[in-house]
């Protein structure tokens, strides 16, 4: 549980990253004393930032202090102040709700039963029409390497021993990070999008493979000081070899460098690399949408096969001037999913779904080579708009998966092509590396407005954005715009690589 000496040392930390021209505070439960990731936080008709993960918030630059501000987060009571009520800790209550306070007729019904009329009622509770969207969203990469070893069991390469290959090993970090954060404008429905970016901040984290690239070009020079007319090399794992001979080897290693480009191929490459960008986060938000809980044919089954989980309705909970079922659901035949989901007594409509893996998706072993999709979970939140309609407020999901190879690996320069010829040099390794990755990405929407299929179809996309690489967090980036406050682990974001920027 944390403490709220933590929670002020986070605000603390915020202020040192200067933020002081703007109204922060740590949402908290009042009972617990935990902090409320995810919340609201609305502060105008269409307008409102969400709590990060930490429970922190950050009012935009210029917010008057008489503006109200209206907290709301399911399973605790709506709260309204004025900002300059506010204090760096602001504490909610949970809701108690009593059952004389359901609607009657339907508080015998089964989870299976309510997970039933949500998906009667997709088309008139969610909104399909085309709008237009302020959002912020954030990918983090996250690389671990929990096992290398390379043991070197015969070499007569002189220059390659095992102090060699543990010095270069030592070279690779262990742990990599990296985030890019966009802000921008959305414009669409569930099935068509255009992307209008903003500004771009890449926490760039170079993988270190200058240990891997030392002794790859070590070994390199000395199969070329060694390789001539009749000879051939072969690399060997287990029962499986791949030969090259001398000539063959030679011109991949000896491949021409690129020519250097002209200020107009520059020009044109950097072009192509914010189309690429803008493209590459519009099929991601597509994926996204693609994703939603209604959906046939995606990997999160729980209302496509809710035959497979067990559904317990666990209670109920206020969300505004509205009741909702709160479901807890696990795996009851092979399923893949343990979580929670919140659903209106009055519309059906799901409020916020909560979901992990309870285990690998997929995995193989084969040959000393493993792979296993262990990491699949995130959160949907849903917010009703003026007409009662639905619409994404918050969208997270994380999706991993842990590589291994545990066999051996042999390198050898022969000559001849008879099996009793000749081994000029040899070297044989035992590898045994563990890896696991995990991408996350989150996606807030701010504000929001109506928008007309012609409207839509005028809107032009745009390469013009503001996009910066950093090697360090640089909060000023964002200064004047309404973003999720980025957690401490961004905040005490630094690149590996200390050298000059690239781009």
């Amino acid at each position: 549980m944390r403490t709220l000496l933590i929670k002020a040392l986070l605000l603390i930390s915020s202020s040192i990253f200067g933020q002081q021209l703007q109204t922060s505070a740590v949402l908290v439960d009042a009972q617990t004393k935990q902090t409320i990731p995810f919340a609201t936080i609305q502060y105008g008709k269409n307008n409102g930032v969400v709590t990060n993960d930490e429970g922190v918030f950050v009012l935009p630059e210029g917010t008057l202090p008489e503006t109200k501000i209206k907290v709301s987060s399911l399973g605790y009571e709506e709260t309204e102040l004025t900002v300059s009520e506010l204090k760096d800790t602001l504490f909610i209550k949970p809701s108690s709700i009593a059952l004389s306070e359901v609607f009657l007729s339907d508080k015998n019904l089964t989870g299976e039963e309510i997970l039933e009329r949500v998906l009667a009622r997709i088309d008139s509770n969610y909104n399909f029409s085309f709008s237009k969207k302020r959002f912020f969203y954030r990918s983090s990469f996250f690389n671990n390497i929990s096992r290398l070893d390379m043991e070197v069991e015969e070499s007569t390469i002189p220059e390659i021993d095992q102090k060699f290959v543990d010095n270069a090993l030592q070279q690779i970090p262990r742990y990599v990070d990296s985030y890019m954060e966009y802000l921008g404008d959305f414009y669409g429905n569930y099935d068509e999008q255009k992307i209008q970016l903003i500004k771009i901040a890449n926490l760039y984290n170079p993988t270190n493979e200058q240990g891997v690239e030392e002794l790859g070009e070590r070994m390199e020079q000395i199969i070329r000081d060694n390789l001539g007319q009749d000879t051939y090399v072969k690399i060997k794992s287990g029962i499986l070899g791949v030969k090259m001979d001398s000539e063959e080897f030679l011109e991949d290693l000896e491949a021409p460098r690129p020519k250097e480009k002209t200020a107009e191929e520059k020009a044109q490459d950097s072009i192509k690399r914010y189309e690429n960008i803008a493209n590459g986060l519009k099929s991601r938000i597509n994926s996204n949408l693609k994703g939603m809980f209604w959906k046939e044919d995606i990997t999160l089954d729980i209302f496509q096969k809710s035959r497979k989980y067990e559904f317990d309705v666990a209670g109920y909970t206020q969300i505004g001037n509205d009741i909702a079922y709160v479901i807890n659901f696990q795996p009851k035949r092979r399923a893949d999913f343990k979580g929670k989901m919140y659903v209106s007594t009055e519309d059906f409509g799901l409020y916020r779904l909560d979901y992990e893996n309870v285990k690998p998706l997929k995995k193989f072993k084969i040959f000393g080579v493993s792979n296993k999709e262990d990491v699949y979970n995130g959160i949907m939140i849903f917010e009703k708009d003026q007409k009662g309609k639905y619409n994404p407020k918050y969208i997270e999901k994380s999706a991993g998966n842990t590589f291994g190879v545990d066999r051996p690996l042999t390198l050898l320069v022969k000559k001849g092509s008879w099996l009793w010829n000749k081994r000029l040099k040899e070297l044989d390794l035992e590898m045994d590396i563990i890896a696991s990755n995990v991408s996350k990405f989150q996606w807030i929407v701010y504000d929001e407005e109506e928008l007309t299929k012609d409207a839509f179809v005028a809107v032009e996309t745009n390469t013009n954005f503001d996009y910066q690489k950093f090697k360090k967090y640089n909060p000023d980036f964002w200064d004047g715009y309404n973003i999720m406050e980025p957690n401490q682990a961004i905040k005490s974001f630094s690149s590996l690589d200390d050298s000059e920027e690239t781009e």
